[in-house]
Protein backbone atom coordinates (compact mmCIF):
# COMPACT_ATOMS: atom_id res chain seq x y z
CA UNK A 1 0.00 0.00 0.00
CA UNK A 2 1.24 3.29 -1.16
CA UNK A 3 0.94 5.89 1.83
CA UNK A 4 1.33 9.82 1.75
CA UNK A 5 4.73 9.60 3.72
CA UNK A 6 5.47 7.70 0.56
CA UNK A 7 4.48 9.78 -2.04
CA UNK A 8 6.01 12.73 -0.55
CA UNK A 9 9.32 11.14 -0.01
CA UNK A 10 9.11 10.07 -3.50
CA UNK A 11 8.56 13.45 -4.95
CA UNK A 12 11.25 15.24 -2.59
CA UNK A 13 13.85 12.63 -3.89
CA UNK A 14 13.00 13.37 -7.87
CA UNK A 15 13.22 16.39 -6.88
CA UNK A 16 17.01 16.13 -5.18
CA UNK A 17 17.52 14.19 -8.02
CA UNK A 18 16.55 16.90 -10.99
CA UNK A 19 18.47 19.37 -9.08
CA UNK A 20 21.36 16.88 -8.54
CA UNK A 21 21.59 16.44 -12.16
CA UNK A 22 21.54 19.84 -12.90
CA UNK A 23 24.19 20.88 -10.76
CA UNK A 24 26.48 17.85 -12.28
CA UNK A 25 25.72 18.55 -15.46
CA UNK A 26 28.20 21.77 -15.54
CA UNK A 27 31.01 19.66 -14.06
CA UNK A 28 30.29 16.56 -16.30
CA UNK A 29 31.37 16.39 -20.02
CA UNK A 30 31.32 13.75 -22.39
CA UNK A 31 33.05 13.33 -25.26
CA UNK A 32 30.62 12.91 -28.04
CA UNK A 33 27.60 14.10 -26.16
CA UNK A 34 25.47 17.69 -25.49
CA UNK A 35 26.56 18.61 -22.32
CA UNK A 36 25.50 22.81 -22.13
CA UNK A 37 24.27 25.26 -23.85
CA UNK A 38 27.31 25.58 -25.95
CA UNK A 39 27.10 21.63 -27.50
CA UNK A 40 23.41 22.66 -28.05
CA UNK A 41 23.79 25.54 -29.91
CA UNK A 42 26.84 23.81 -31.69
CA UNK A 43 24.11 21.60 -32.87
CA UNK A 44 21.97 22.21 -36.64
CA UNK A 45 18.78 22.66 -36.42
CA UNK A 46 18.16 19.06 -37.29
CA UNK A 47 20.31 17.46 -34.81
CA UNK A 48 18.33 19.41 -32.81
CA UNK A 49 15.09 17.67 -33.59
CA UNK A 50 16.52 14.66 -33.87
CA UNK A 51 18.35 15.04 -30.55
CA UNK A 52 15.10 16.27 -29.10
CA UNK A 53 12.99 13.60 -30.51
CA UNK A 54 15.64 11.13 -28.90
CA UNK A 55 15.69 12.75 -25.76
CA UNK A 56 11.86 12.32 -25.83
CA UNK A 57 11.60 8.46 -26.49
CA UNK A 58 13.87 7.77 -24.23
CA UNK A 59 12.63 9.87 -21.46
CA UNK A 60 9.04 8.82 -22.06
CA UNK A 61 9.68 4.57 -22.44
CA UNK A 62 8.06 3.02 -19.61
CA UNK A 63 10.40 0.18 -18.06
CA UNK A 64 9.70 -2.64 -15.77
CA UNK A 65 11.05 -1.60 -13.32
CA UNK A 66 10.08 2.20 -13.18
CA UNK A 67 8.13 2.80 -10.12
CA UNK A 68 4.55 3.81 -10.00
CA UNK A 69 5.21 7.06 -9.68
CA UNK A 70 8.11 7.34 -12.42
CA UNK A 71 5.79 5.26 -15.20
CA UNK A 72 2.82 7.65 -14.70
CA UNK A 73 4.88 10.78 -14.75
CA UNK A 74 6.30 8.96 -17.86
CA UNK A 75 2.46 8.80 -19.03
CA UNK A 76 0.94 11.93 -18.48
CA UNK A 77 3.84 13.56 -20.18
CA UNK A 78 3.16 11.54 -23.52
CA UNK A 79 -0.38 12.40 -23.13
CA UNK A 80 0.24 15.97 -22.57
CA UNK A 81 2.58 16.04 -25.60
CA UNK A 82 0.01 14.13 -27.74
CA UNK A 83 -2.84 16.84 -26.55
CA UNK A 84 -0.71 19.82 -27.45
CA UNK A 85 0.09 18.25 -30.94
CA UNK A 86 3.82 18.70 -30.06
CA UNK A 87 6.59 17.99 -32.39
CA UNK A 88 10.27 17.19 -32.04
CA UNK A 89 10.91 20.82 -33.80
CA UNK A 90 8.82 22.26 -30.88
CA UNK A 91 10.54 20.42 -27.69
CA UNK A 92 13.95 21.29 -29.45
CA UNK A 93 12.55 24.79 -29.66
CA UNK A 94 11.88 25.09 -26.30
CA UNK A 95 14.98 23.68 -25.31
CA UNK A 96 16.75 26.57 -26.95
CA UNK A 97 14.24 29.04 -25.38
CA UNK A 98 15.15 27.66 -22.16
CA UNK A 99 18.49 27.89 -22.95
CA UNK A 100 18.19 31.91 -23.59
CA UNK A 101 18.22 32.34 -19.88
CA UNK A 102 21.90 32.17 -18.32
CA UNK A 103 21.72 30.50 -15.79
CA UNK A 104 21.15 27.09 -17.74
CA UNK A 105 24.49 27.55 -19.86
CA UNK A 106 26.08 24.42 -17.97
CA UNK A 107 22.64 22.48 -17.69
CA UNK A 108 22.10 19.32 -19.66
CA UNK A 109 19.11 19.57 -22.46
CA UNK A 110 18.05 15.89 -20.93
CA UNK A 111 17.58 17.92 -17.28
CA UNK A 112 16.04 20.73 -19.12
CA UNK A 113 13.68 18.46 -21.21
CA UNK A 114 12.66 17.39 -17.65
CA UNK A 115 11.92 20.73 -15.73
CA UNK A 116 10.28 21.78 -18.82
CA UNK A 117 8.19 18.86 -19.35
CA UNK A 118 7.04 19.33 -15.54
CA UNK A 119 6.02 22.55 -16.41
CA UNK A 120 4.55 22.14 -19.22
CA UNK A 121 2.53 19.05 -19.01
CA UNK A 122 1.71 19.15 -14.93
CA UNK A 123 -1.70 18.87 -14.92
CA UNK A 124 -1.80 15.98 -17.49
CA UNK A 125 1.00 14.14 -15.00
CA UNK A 126 -1.57 14.91 -12.12
CA UNK A 127 -4.64 13.89 -13.56
CA UNK A 128 -2.84 10.52 -14.21
CA UNK A 129 -1.74 10.38 -10.51
CA UNK A 130 -5.48 10.86 -9.77
CA UNK A 131 -6.62 8.09 -11.54
CA UNK A 132 -4.26 5.72 -9.35
CA UNK A 133 -5.19 7.38 -6.47
CA UNK A 134 -2.13 9.26 -5.89
CA UNK A 135 -1.88 12.54 -5.41
CA UNK A 136 -0.55 15.63 -7.43
CA UNK A 137 3.38 16.49 -7.95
Amino acid sequence: MVTQHMIKTRAALLSCLALAAVAASGAASAAGYVNNRAGWYALTKEAKIGYAQGMNDSLNYVFTDDTLSEALIKRGRTLCLVEQKTTAAGLADQITATYKDDRFANVAPTALYILRMAEVCKKNINAVRLEYGLGPL
